[in-house]
């Protein structure tokens, strides 16, 4: 297994996090393009917006981001359904 350094890259060590994190439950990822993100459709949804150029990464919506990572939980079938839109 190799080591993977997240000290330099904050958004890397965010997501490797939220993989850890639901390490237990069904992981799902889908990536989609930005342009196709609507806020309405995730609602319900955690939704995250990073940064990789500053390394941020938050639920306050900055002014400039490069992408949006979406958290759906669904807690009856213990699965998690991760969208990435870059």
């Amino acid at each position: 297994m190799r080591k993977i350094d997240t000290k330099s890259d904050k958004v890397l060590a965010f997501l490797l996090g939220l993989a850890y994190g639901y390490r237990g439950a069904s992981l799902e990822l889908k990536r989609r393009d930005i342009s196709l993100y609507k806020e309405e459709e995730h609602a319900e949804d955690d939704i995250y917006f990073l940064n990789k150029e500053t390394g941020y990464a938050g639920k306050v919506k900055p002014s400039k981001f490069t992408h949006i990572c979406v958290v759906r939980e669904c807690k009856e079938e213990q699965k998690v359904v991760l969208f990435l839109y870059r």
